[in-house]
């Protein structure tokens, strides 16, 4: 019996040894232990230098005047590097950021207390997530049916959504007008090839004790929507974009500039 006992003992160790190095990722990623700390995003869209809101007429680069009413962009897998080297995931795994809650603290991811250095994220949804049910989700979360975020079941979800008038510099028109009109601008940036991945290392070593809270501002430069590494965009004649074959290629261009626009400022 107790020669039993220790074979069996044996095999308990055995398998929780195996079990415990399978779990270790190539890249020495870590979940989120206690003692958290808490990471709240915010966004800031900027025109000329200055800052942007919802519905208020702005210029850029004294070539457009616009008028932006929906900006909502999806941030993915946020992680932190540790000073060991180590990446430690954050929770929850999507943020949706909405202009319509700009300067508020809705939007909290938590992380292991410690000492970060650097940190990496995406701005859309990896190819897994991307092919999730709307369905699924409570009304609350970000990839619900209520954030009209999903196209179909062959697009997917919409990584970005920027919807505005524009018109050409010193012509905006008011929305009340009854003879003229702005142009509308809808574009929606999504599908795997639109994922934008971003790094972002800290001038110093940033610490996030137990239980504290620090803001982390996306900001968003308007100006970088005009040129940036999918090329130049003229809102005027390139004004819809929705990831379909006749518009992919113009969408892609408008998400591949909108991704490079997002830079990271820790308040």
């Amino acid at each position: 019996m107790n020669s039993f006992k220790n074979i069996l003992s044996f095999f308990i160790a055995g398998s929780l040894f195996i079990s415990s190095c399978s779990s270790d990722d190539d890249d020495h990623t870590i979940a989120p232990q206690p003692n958290k700390a808490t990471m709240i995003f915010d966004m800031k869209l900027l025109a000329d230098n200055n800052e942007v809101k919802r519905a208020e007429l702005f210029s850029i680069d004294e070539s457009y005047d616009f008028r932006l009413l929906e900006t909502r962009f999806y941030v993915s897998n946020v992680e932190l590097k540790n000073t060991s080297g180590d990446w430690v995931k954050s929770d929850p795994k999507i943020l949706l950021l909405d202009i319509r809650n700009q300067g508020s603290d809705d939007f909290k991811i938590t992380v292991p207390e410690g000492d970060y250095v650097e940190m990496r994220y995406l701005i859309g949804l990896d190819s897994a997530t991307n092919r999730s049910y709307p369905t699924d989700f409570p009304r609350e979360h970000p990839l619900s049916a209520f954030q009209a975020t999903h196209w179909n079941w062959n697009l997917f979800y919409r990584f970005i959504i920027v919807e505005a008038r524009v018109n050409t510099y010193g012509n905006f028109v008011p929305d009340t007008s009854t003879t003229a009109f702005n142009t509308n601008v809808s574009i929606h940036p999504g599908t795997d090839e639109m994922l934008v991945k971003k790094e972002h290392t800290f001038t110093e070593t940033l610490n996030l004790p137990k239980n504290s809270s620090t803001k982390f501002i996306l900001q968003v430069n308007t100006n970088d929507w005009l040129n940036g590494p999918g090329g130049s965009w003229d809102p005027m004649t390139e004004n819809q974009g929705h990831a379909e074959p006749h518009d992919f290629e113009l969408t892609k261009k408008f998400g591949a500039n909108f991704g490079a626009s997002v830079s990271l400022i820790v308040e």
